[in-house]
């Protein structure tokens, strides 16, 4: 694909697409490495590679240097996605996006500070609490290092929590 051709297609979408990721695509596509994309490793290489450099520097600089809140940040929706599922098929969708936040809060607290993940579950408030799974340090630790080796190609510990957990909590 060529630029022009790119910026047609995009000029066309406007109704399909917000006007300002539009306009910063149109900003920062003179400012890439951009190469005539054939296949997916091209499109890899010219778009995504270097704005996933950027904001693992902007992480590493601003927030903190440490791997797991580089990964936590960037991989936000895909580890909350796998909490949220299943704290929603043992609960129910109730508040399991606000139960799925806290914990994906408690591991950005962790990893920044080495705060453990501990609920307070005597507060007057706890409709964001997970009620079944997920309750303690341990299985919170345990099932995202799982989903970090599987996003990494390494689906081991992560099938290992699964069986844990459907061992313990039969769906």
């Amino acid at each position: 694909m060529e630029k022009e051709r790119i910026k047609e297609v995009l000029d066309g979408m406007l109704g399909a697409l917000k006007k300002e990721e539009v306009a910063l695509y149109k900003a920062l596509i003179d400012k890439t490495c951009y190469k005539k994309i054939e296949d997916v490793e091209d499109f890899y290489l010219a778009i995504v590679y270097p704005f996933e450099k950027f904001v693992s520097g902007l992480i590493r600089t601003e927030i903190s240097n440490n791997e797991d809140v580089v990964f936590i940040l960037k991989r936000s929706r895909f580890i909350k996605s796998h909490f949220e599922t299943l704290i929603q098929n043992t609960e129910g969708s109730a508040c399991c996006a606000d139960k799925s936040r806290t914990i994906m809060n408690g591991l950005l607290d962790f990893y920044r500070e080495g705060k453990l993940i501990v609920f307070d579950y005597e507060q007057e408030y706890t409709y964001h609490l997970p009620r079944v799974l997920f309750k303690t340090h341990e299985s919170i630790i345990g099932f995202y290092k799982g989903l970090s080796g599987l996003y990494h190609g390494d689906p081991l510990e992560y099938l290992a929590q699964l069986l844990k957990i459907k061992n313990s909590y039969p769906f």
